[in-house]
């Protein structure tokens, strides 16, 4: 065969697979653009339970509209990311569609490490101090902080405290919970924080009756190294109890109150 009519039809051959893949990729388009929501599937990143399924599933239904029946190539899976972001207790979402109809999202949750309570009015802290609202049926497995905390915030607050002086405060509180519970944390463990009126930090150690005042929650690693040494020279000379307080808010001082007779 000539070399020409070779080349021709290899050229036809080459033109009608193009032909046939253009066809066949707008058919698969056109089935996509034909395909609608029939499912959303919500799934956890996570082991906590700020927000479930239903919780997921109502919210967008609110604040989105219905996801079921819509197209899939014109579900808003940036608005719906963005919308279930604002939750306070969802710090990020991914969300996409597959072609067997289904919207896929998956969510990870603030992780609180700890929580303030103030008679009736409580929330959440994470690592980097966002504080965000107590769930109504659920409570985190996180340390709690009781009394008169110096943060003032409104019902359903979500974000960083406003006035410097609460967010440094905070700040402090976070400091203590990383010392306490680190790596190489403070190996004593503490069954209670208490936030006195004036401010005082108080703690209660596990196995003691002794009340540990702390003060302001700053230069921590140096009051529990006085509390360290408090077990370690004061305590072992009086029998047990014999100390109602043991104040280590000011600097250098160990100062221990009998417990009235």
């Amino acid at each position: 065969m000539h070399a020409a009519v070779k080349y021709s039809l290899a050229g036809i051959a080459a033109a009608l697979l193009c032909t046939g893949i253009a066809l066949l990729y707008r058919n698969v388009r056109e089935v996509e653009r034909a395909a609608v929501c029939g499912q959303v599937e919500v799934s956890f990143a996570d082991s906590l339970r700020f927000v479930s399924e239903q919780d997921v599933r109502e919210y967008l239904d609110s604040r989105y509209g219905p996801c079921i029946g819509e197209r899939l190539d014109s579900v808003g899976l940036a608005r719906i990311e963005d919308l279930l972001e604002t939750h306070s207790a969802i710090i990020n979402c991914e969300a996409w569609t597959t072609d067997d109809g289904v919207l896929h999202v998956q969510l990870a949750q603030r992780a609180p490490v700890l929580r303030f309570q103030d008679g009736a009015k409580g929330f959440y802290v994470d690592a980097d101090g966002y504080i965000f609202p107590l769930h109504p049926s659920y409570d985190a497995p996180v340390p709690v902080v009781e009394g008169s905390i110096p943060v003032d915030i409104p019902d359903g607050f979500k974000g960083f405290a406003e006035d410097p002086r609460e967010r440094a405060w905070v700040a402090g509180m976070l400091e203590m919970e990383r010392l306490l519970t680190g790596a190489h944390g403070w190996p004593r463990h503490i069954t209670r924080i208490q936030v006195r009126p004036g401010g005082d930090l108080v703690i209660t150690l596990e196995g003691h009756s002794e009340r540990f005042i702390i003060g302001q929650p700053d230069a921590l690693s140096d009051k529990l190294q006085r509390i360290d040494r408090y077990f370690g020279v004061i305590a072992p000379t009086k029998p047990e109890g014999w100390y109602k307080t043991v104040n280590v808010k000011y600097n250098q001082q160990i100062i221990c109150r009998q417990k009235d007779t």
